[in-house]
């Protein structure tokens, strides 16, 4: 999964996000059905085996070595989760991104630990290349971060490995909403850890290595609910006390099961019911006020998709290989905190790249074809006149005209033999090419998305010619 994160986010099936539990039910695909029937057989079996947020708190924990007891049930996990599905159906992801563990691991991989990684990979790059080995390639790594994201990312990892060095997986227990949900079915799981009466002699060493604290040796229970399957307890028992098997059933269990079995299918419903509502658009009345719209990624289809399917994992800010896709704190509104937009500050969307598209686990980016996504606009070129070199100096210009892959932005006769451009919306991807090269400060020519992403019109059926677009450096100039 990190290594997902780190390198390879291009490609879905790296980092298993079919298995994971929230983009899993933002796509209804079949890893929900999967999680779910894992909990009501196994119990919360995912936390131990697939979360990795959870896998990461359990590993601090074990570097301090520290005991762990029995602690009684938060309750404040089930108002988290209530407020997780009624935010999201409310069409507010923020509270979802922020504590989903999937999302929140993948924020901190990217944030925190690429940037290192690629910084040692470029390293060790230029130590071999001095002595004549050229077997490691120097890794770009532009990712165009806010202070804002990056310092409350530095934070939250800060304060959670804290917490989890004193208390094995207190994020687990009392803030995770995938943790809680899935301990909606696994109440009375078929299998589960039980205690052995005749065997048990009360020592305390199961307690004392589970990381949810859910083993109570002085009522000799294990609480299922919270149990991830870790089997720690039995690998730590001198006496065979406890047992893997087939549970019996308890009324009282069974009862409370079916309620919460029932709680929790009600929960997935309205998730996924929510993700396939009307799109709902960001800042409807931008355009008659001049405003400039973010820009979503190829493939989101719309701003009411991505906001309500984002939940900031930042796969797609690993996958871009132009580093223009950035997390932002204020551009979609409350309802979409920390959801990436298009920056063309540091560069542009390339014509010939659609890696974002196959990232994304949750639906907010679809997957599209490279030639879906070179007839797809996300975005309008705005052309400033006043602010334009032809203009304001009277020197001849062109590169936003010389860059656009779609020729969208063509040059006009002007005054004295030069010529200004202008746009043509049909034509115009949105991709930024232009606004990148304008050499213009303020720029001449700027971008902004659109809230329903269109197709431009098709050329080929006019009898055009395929444009040469002229390969675009580091810097245009």
């Amino acid at each position: 999964m990190t290594l997902f994160f780190l390198f390879f986010a291009g490609g879905r099936e790296g980092g298993l996000p079919w298995l994971q539990a929230v983009p899993s039910v933002l796509r209804l695909w079949t890893g929900a059905l999967i999680l779910a029937a894992s909990a009501a057989l196994a119990g919360r079996v995912y936390c131990s085996v697939l979360c990795p947020l959870g896998t990461l708190q359990e590993l601090i924990w074990r570097a301090g070595k520290r005991s762990a007891s029995y602690r009684k049930p938060s309750q404040l996990s089930y108002w988290v989760l209530g407020g997780v599905v009624v935010a999201a159906a409310a069409g507010y992801m923020f509270p979802a991104a922020f504590l989903d563990p999937y999302a929140a691991f993948g924020r901190g991989v990217t944030h925190l630990l690429r940037p290192l990684a690629i910084g040692g990979n470029n390293m060790i790059a230029t130590f071999l290349e001095e002595r004549g080995v050229y077997g490691l390639l120097h890794r770009a790594g532009r990712s165009p971060l806010l202070p804002g994201v990056l310092w409350g990312t530095a934070l939250f990892f800060a304060l959670l490995g804290f917490w989890s060095f004193f208390r094995g997986r207190p994020f687990c227990d009392a803030l995770c909403p995938v943790g809680t949900f899935l301990g909606l079915f696994s109440a009375s799981p078929v299998l589960g850890v039980r205690f052995d009466g005749e065997r048990c002699v009360a020592c305390g060493r199961c307690e004392s290595v589970c990381p949810e604290g859910c083993i109570s040796v002085v009522n000799r229970r294990v609480e299922t609910d919270r149990c991830i399957l870790c089997l720690r307890c039995l690998d730590a028992c001198p006496a065979g006390g406890l047992k893997l098997g087939r549970l019996s059933p308890r009324e009282g269990l069974v009862r409370r099961g079916a309620l919460r079995f029932g709680l929790g299918a009600l929960a997935a419903l309205g998730a996924a019911l929510r993700a396939r509502l009307p799109d709902r658009t960001v800042s409807a009345s931008a355009s008659s006020r001049e405003e400039r719209l973010p820009i979503s990624p190829p493939g989101s289809g719309s701003h009411g998709n991505f906001t309500k399917k984002c939940v900031a994992c930042t796969a797609c800010v690993t996958a871009c290989p132009a580093g223009i896709i950035r997390p932002s704190l204020s551009a979609w509104g409350m309802q979409g905190i920390f959801q990436p937009e298009l920056d063309y500050s540091k560069g542009y969307c390339q014509f010939e790249c659609a890696a974002c598209s196959s990232a994304c686990p949750t639906g907010a980016i679809a997957p599209l074809t490279l030639d879906e996504k070179k007839r797809t606009s996300i975005g309008r070129a705005r052309f400033f006149r006043r602010n334009c070199i032809v203009r304001k100096y009277g020197q001849a210009c062109g590169a936003c005209s010389e860059h656009c892959p779609t020729q969208a932005v063509r040059m006009v006769p002007f005054r004295r033999n030069l010529t200004i451009p202008e746009v043509d919306p049909t034509l115009c991807l949105g991709c930024g090419a232009c606004e990148y090269a304008c050499p213009a400060e303020p720029k001449a020519i700027t971008v902004s998305g659109v809230s329903v992403h269109g197709k431009i019109r098709d050329r080929k059926n006019e009898g055009a010619e395929a444009p040469v677009v002229a390969p675009l450096e580091e810097f245009p100039f």
